[in-house]
């Protein structure tokens, strides 16, 4: 094979492998959907276990039901963690899978097993590391199903304490007295648990997705930089969105900025900004020295350069600030700061602004 079929093979491969990393990032999410649905089926199960004959799960029985259901949240923990960790190895093989035809197998499977201990190991801005996520995961879901029964468990038994009062008077239970005893109905709460749990933006399992698809793409794309860089003919990768990419955002900036000179959205190892934010799925492509042209030298620019080129509502979708475009706009915008939000740099621009 030639070097410019090896290089050719390699191109292949690597959309190959994007391909595949998409199709295993929606396993992932499926089975951990199918994880959710498990949990929540036996949180149902265990409510009703605890109701009574009128299907009422009293005030005395709360805390044995939330030590039983945060012990059903500890082992969907365990499972999801086993889950990501599956998916992450598997991404990792594929990533580097897309040398094969240039790297040793024995090399290939310590390059992939290398990226899924960095993934894990990767500490953010925050401080915190995967493990760190996980476990703020699944306490936020034992935080949201513990008020959910709570609340229904104590307002149900209060209702039903005041319509004794009704009843021995003689007197008609009011209607909204009624709707409140029935909060404490076992099926009632298995509907607002399983409401609390899985729906809506926030909650566990809309935040379980996200890390799930943040952190099996991080994985892909350590193994793929990682073996790239090992090929002495790869100057750099390219920062490529995705193809369901929903709207511009500042990931449109690092694929088209030449900020080193290499061409559209190419850096050279260690500068890439990708991942640009969480749940995304977008990738990279390993650059040649043969690829990079005299325009791509000649075209260089720095991010400011690039922002000012743009028009004014991709500037605002970039900067995510109005603030920020028109400190950029007055020429004040310093390039370390197009990242940062607003509230942690207003001080050094606000008085310069009208």
């Amino acid at each position: 094979m030639t070097p410019a079929e090896r290089r050719a093979a390699i191109k292949r491969a690597s959309a190959l492998a994007r391909k595949n990393g998409n199709k295993l990032d929606a396993e992932a999410l499926k089975e951990l959907q199918q994880l959710y649905q498990q949990a929540v089926a036996e949180v149902r199960q265990r409510i009703v276990m605890m109701a009574d004959g009128e299907g009422l799960v009293r005030l005395n029985n709360l805390q044995v039901l939330r030590r039983q259901l945060d012990d059903v949240i500890t082992q969907l923990g365990q499972m999801e963690e086993q889950l990501l960790t599956r998916f992450q190895t598997q991404t990792s093989t594929v990533a580097t899978q897309a040398f094969s035809a240039s790297m040793a197998t024995e090399r290939l499977t310590d390059l992939a097993g290398e990226a899924v201990r960095m993934a894990r190991a990767f500490q953010a801005e925050d401080g915190l590391q995967l493990s760190d996520r996980l476990w703020r995961v699944n306490n936020h879901a034992k935080e949201v199903m513990g008020r959910t029964i709570e609340s229904a468990i104590i307002q149900g038994n209060s209702a039903s304490q005041a319509a004794e009062d009704f009843i021995r008077r003689g007197a008609a239970v009011p209607a909204d007295l009624q709707k409140k005893i029935r909060m404490a109905d076992a099926s009632a709460m298995g509907r607002a648990t399983t409401k609390g749990l899985m729906t809506g933006r926030g909650s566990p399992y809309d935040n379980a997705r996200r890390l799930f698809r943040t952190e099996i793409n991080r994985a892909h794309g350590l193994a793929y930089q990682s073996t790239a860089f090992e090929d002495e003919d790869v100057i750099g990768t390219c920062f490529l969105l995705s193809p369901n990419h929903p709207e511009p955002d500042i990931c449109d900036m690092h694929a088209t900025v030449n900020r080193y000179g290499l061409g559209k959205g190419v850096y050279p190892q260690g500068k890439s900004p990708w991942p640009a934010h969480p749940n995304t799925l977008s990738y990279e492509e390993v650059v040649f020295f043969d690829e990079v042209t005299a325009g791509d030298k000649a075209g260089r620019e720095n991010r400011i350069q690039w922002l000012n080129n743009q028009a004014g509502g991709l500037q605002y979708q970039v900067l995510a600030s109005q603030k920020k475009v028109q400190a950029l706009n007055q020429g004040l915008l310093k390039e370390n700061d197009i990242e940062r939000p607003w509230k942690d740099i207003r001080h050094k621009y606000e008085d310069d602004l009208p």
